[in-house]
């Protein structure tokens, strides 16, 4: 299924599994390199760092570190350290709670959301740029078996 792939290969794919999942793994990585290239010559982010602004744009309070860990779209390890690099560029600030001392929010800051507002017209551009060849049928038809695969994923190992 799959001839950018097949017509390089000298034997076929082990699963329609493996099939699939190298043309996931292949379609991520074409959408997410164009898009990194992008945020790091355009406002000198990672895709790690947009991550977590606009998770921050999207709440009306600040989360802790861990809070935004369980919403990004890729599971990053060091949230702190990509928080502390966003708080040095003044996008993001820290605000330690009055009733427990121990807890740290991380709010963004009116520079990060200036910086989010100036990549919005992008942002709503990249999709149709990169998908826009597909029929509207198709796009639901993509999202309804993405959607699919997420929802009953397996393990591994």
């Amino acid at each position: 299924m799959l001839p950018n792939v097949t017509a390089h290969q000298n034997r076929a794919f082990s699963s329609r599994e493996e099939e699939a999942l190298i043309g996931l793994r292949m379609a991520a990585a074409r959408v997410i390199a164009p898009w990194a290239q992008f945020l790091k010559t355009t406002a000198d982010l990672s895709t790690s760092q947009y991550n977590v602004l606009r998770i921050l744009r999207g709440t009306s309070e600040g989360l802790t570190c861990g809070e935004i860990g369980e919403r990004t779209i890729a599971r990053d390890p060091d949230i702190t350290r990509l928080v502390d690099r966003l708080a040095k560029r003044g996008l993001v600030k820290r605000i330690r709670s009055q009733t427990d001392r121990r807890v740290v929010q991380v709010e963004i800051t009116r520079k990060g959301r200036d910086l989010l507002d100036e990549l919005d017209p992008d942002v709503q551009r990249m999709p149709r740029a990169l998908l826009g060849h597909l029929s509207q049928t198709q796009l639901q038809q993509l999202s309804g078996l993405l959607s699919e695969a997420l929802d009953g994923m397996g393990t591994f190992p």
